[in-house]
Parts: C-alpha cells; sequence; structure tokens
C-alpha cells in the first residue's frame, strides 16, 4: 500500500492531474491491494487514515481474495488458514466507490466470499457492486487457455490446493465496458 500511496502523490504532482479524480484498479493480488487501499482505516489519526481521506475516488478489484481481513470485515475459514469461508463479522467500509469483477467458476478466489462481502457492504449504504462472469475463471482477463493446477497454493479450496485460470473473451470484452463506465461516472467532474 505504501507505493499505491507513492504513486498517487507522484500523479498528484503532475500538473495534467485532477488529483481529486484518481482511481485504482488491480488484479488477483492487485485486486485485495485495492480492496485494501479503498477501505475506511479502523483509526482516525494516523497516517494511514490521513492519507485515505484524501486517497483515491473510486477502485475497481478484478477477481480479488475477498476472504480475508480489510478493515472491520473478518471472514472465518474452515481449517483455520485454508478451505471455504464458514462465516463472517463485520462491515467493509470503503472510502469511495468500489466495483469488484470476478468469474462464476473462479476456485482461486471464489465469487462467493465477494457476494457475501459487497452484501454486507451495501446492506449498510456503502458504495460497493460485484459483477460475476458466470462461464469465467480467474485470469478472465487473459488469452491463457483454461488450465487447472492441482498444485497452485489456494487458500479457499477445501485442501489449500489446486486452483483453475483462464481467459474469456466474451467477460472480459464486458468487463473492459464496465471499467469504462464505472470510471467514466467516479472520476470525471
Amino acid at each position: 500500500m505504501r507505493d499505491v500511496y507513492g504513486a498517487l502523490i507522484a500523479l498528484r504532482k503532475l500538473s495534467y492531474v485532477d488529483g481529486k479524480h484518481i482511481g485504482i484498479m488491480g488484479g488477483s493480488h492487485g485486486g485485495m491491494t485495492t480492496l485494501a487501499v479503498m477501505v475506511k482505516s479502523p483509526t482516525e489519526n494516523d497516517l494511514m487514515s490521513r492519507l485515505k481521506r484524501n486517497g483515491f475516488a473510486a477502485g475497481i478489484a478484478f477477481y480479488p481474495n475477498c476472504g480475508i481481513s480489510y478493515g472491520e470485515w473478518r471472514t472465518v475459514r474452515q481449517n483455520k488458514d485454508f478451505g471455504p469461508v464458514v462465516s463472517h463479522s463485520g462491515v467493509y467500509k470503503p472510502i469511495g466507490p468500489v466495483l469488484i469483477l470476478t468469474g462464476e467458476k473462479d476456485d482461486w478466489t471464489p465469487a462467493e466470499e465477494c457476494r457475501q462481502m459487497v452484501e454486507v457492504s451495501r446492506a449498510e449504504g456503502h458504495p460497493t457492486s460485484l459483477v460475476t462472469y458466470p462461464d469465467a475463471h480467474h485470469s478472465f482477463d487473459s488469452t491463457m487457455p483454461v488450465n487447472f493446477n492441482p498444485n497452485r497454493t489456494a487458500v479457499s479450496a477445501p485442501t489449500g490446493k489446486g486452483a483453475t485460470t483462464g481467459g474469456n473473451a466474451s467477460a472480459w470484452a464486458d468487463a473492459k465496458k464496465k471499467v469504462t463506465s464505472f470510471f467514466d461516472q467516479h472520476l470525471k467532474k
């Protein structure tokens, strides 16, 4: 997150950048970073809280892991360190609008974990939204063929191993439209 805020500071020094309308977007681990950057700090007076108050205007996370802690949002996994999320508590409270784009068939970072987080967040009035693509896996924005790797570490898998990745051209085409629309809505004056 320090690198992200360093980039924000650098962008704001550019004369052609509107420093109040900068968005953040990332996929997979970068999607998790996006969610972490966009969540309100639990304390109000630390450096991170001050940076976030004047931080990013909106964020988009592609297939992030929503089964971890973000601010007040907490999850419990079936086998403590891995397996499906079996319970959650708290609320994901973003500093601005957040859009999550993920594949319904994602077995590495399951859509269901994001669905739970977004439902709770929206019920509390926070600007979060989720788009799931029915036939898409993790990395649906790639051109790689769909492939299951049984040795890949996958915290959401019942055994902690095995995940599928691969592109989905129709999901990626729609996601590009959603990204443009979302940032048009939230980053322009």
